[in-house]
């Protein structure tokens, strides 16, 4: 079980015993609680010498922590890195970002929870089911104080070595406690997807910071702000792709103004009167995201993109092949990606029916390869006219469709969208009609009869046998009446 799995089980009991002030506080480990010391474990603090904090430890028994102490100063090197590591990360989360600090137990009239008022980290063991979590001690009605657990010694994770777990982990459950110095409660895609954020801030080659972005890129037709429901998913926590995006773009004062942005009702829409306000249209932003999503992994190196795009696995086709016909709903804040092979001329695209809100753009394989790493967009359009067109004569080689909804809104877009070489072969457009058969032999049923006929003498109205189709101008079938009349008299 990872990080992710352990927050979608504490995240009710844990979040809704500190909603309400007045309730319960969650245990701590020395007290019991779902991740508790064993009697058997032989407990021991240290303090940091340069700020308020406290690590928790065992020094024997199931929780023990490795206890090698190389610089002979009396605390095993594991506590000391754990503790130097989280006083780093919050002096950047405070120089570097402005960040309010956690709350401290005292500004609940708590008492000295853990022996101090310094903020908390025990080192408990995990068993694998989790690696780390941010634990309310109190809530008033806008923010929280808590403490932290971590794992106390990543044997058997997947980490490299402990600095990179440590560096992982303490970034990631710090960040949550300065997020409950703004906010008592946030939705999951913000706050796992901020704190994974946060992860990078602290260590720009994080790995788990680029394994949960691939989590993102693997569902971007989802809605951003919508994860899956159930167990917290990785979608929810790789949405850390799109804040760092508009961190590097706005700067570090973004992240303040982001906290604070999040306790409006609707957060989505509030985020749109942020960037507003900060003259960037989150129309643009969302375009442009989506462009750069497309040029990750195998795709990226031949336009601008994310720093650490080659990083990345990349974007995975909706379709592939040489024409595409999709039909379905497009969702606010979402992108979908197709790749065509293309023989070279035109390339032809239609719509069912009109799709306005819909974004396409056009990006061509770089050197006219099949795949590989993608040119900035060639074309772009919208879906207000869905007639079938040829888009371009384009040079043989690979290209991706990136079909975008851009906005905000409370229904997602329907579209039938198709693209092929030939204007017979899209799949979602009416046939072209079958041209009609002429001959210089007999007349066609219907026509008008032989002008030496007597057709009498009331002028022929503008339909005749061909069951109502109109057939003649006024003009022209008086013209026809005199004609037809002068040839049958003697």
């Amino acid at each position: 079980m990872t990080r992710e799995h352990l927050h979608a089980q504490l995240a009710g009991a844990l979040l809704l015993a500190c909603l309400v002030p007045g309730r319960a506080r969650a245990e701590r480990p020395t007290e019991g609680g779902l991740w508790s010391y064993d009697p058997k474990d032989i407990l021991a603090t240290y303090d940091h010498p340069d700020a308020p904090l406290r690590v928790h430890y065992s020094v024997d028994g199931p929780s023990v922590v490795p206890l090698a102490d190389l610089d002979g100063d009396g605390v095993p090197d594991y506590v000391a890195r754990v503790a130097d590591t989280a006083v780093a990360v919050l002096a950047l989360y405070r120089d570097d970002y402005d960040l309010r600090p956690p709350r401290s137990e005292a500004e609940h009239d708590l008492g000295p929870l853990g022996g101090s008022e310094a903020l908390d980290i025990y080192l408990v063991d995990f068993a694998g089911a989790a690696d780390g979590h941010f634990a309310h001690d109190a809530c008033d009605p806008d923010a929280c104080a808590g403490h932290l657990l971590l794992e106390n010694d990543f044997a058997g994770y997947a980490y490299a070595d402990d600095v990179e777990a440590i560096d992982t982990v303490v970034s990631h459950e710090l960040f949550h406690a300065v997020q409950a110095a703004y906010l008592v409660d946030l939705p999951v895609w913000f706050s796992e997807g901020t704190a994974v954020w946060a992860e990078r801030a602290y260590r720009p080659d994080s790995r788990d910071f680029l394994r949960l972005c691939d989590a993102y890129l693997a569902d971007t037709g989802r809605s951003l702000y919508r994860p899956p429901a159930g167990p917290v998913p990785a979608f929810a926590y790789g949405t850390a792709l799109w804040w760092d995006f508009l961190i590097d773009r706005h700067g570090p004062d973004l992240v303040d103004a982001l906290l604070l942005a999040a306790s409006a009702p609707d957060l989505p829409a509030a985020l749109g009167d942020l960037l507003r306000a900060r003259e960037h249209d989150l129309r643009l932003a969302w375009l442009e995201f989506a462009a750069w999503n497309l040029a990750t992994g195998p795709r990226a190196g031949a336009r601008e993109g994310h720093a650490f795009a080659a990083a990345l696995t990349g974007i995975v086709a909706e379709q592939d092949g040489d024409s595409l016909a999709d039909d379905d709903r497009f969702f606010p804040l979402s992108a979908r990606y197709y790749r065509l092979d293309h023989a070279g001329g035109p390339l032809w695209f239609a719509l069912a029916e009109p799709a306005p809100g819909l974004e396409f753009s056009l990006q061509a394989v770089a050197g006219g390869q099949a795949d590989g790493p993608v040119e900035p967009a060639e074309l772009a359009w919208d879906g207000a006219d869905p007639a079938p067109r040829i888009l371009a004569e384009l040079p043989a080689g690979g290209y991706w469709l990136a079909v975008v909804n851009p906005v905000l809104a409370d229904m997602s877009i329907p579209a039938h969208l198709c693209a092929a070489s030939s204007r017979e072969a899209l799949a979602c457009a009416d046939p072209v009609p079958e041209p009609m058969a002429t001959t210089t032999d007999d007349p066609p049923a219907g026509d008008d009869p032989p002008l030496d006929t007597d057709a009498g003498d009331d002028p022929p109205s503008d339909t005749d046998a061909c069951n109502g189709c109109r057939t003649t101008s006024p003009a022209l079938a008086w013209l026809l009446v005199l004609l037809r009349r002068r040839r049958a008299r003697p």
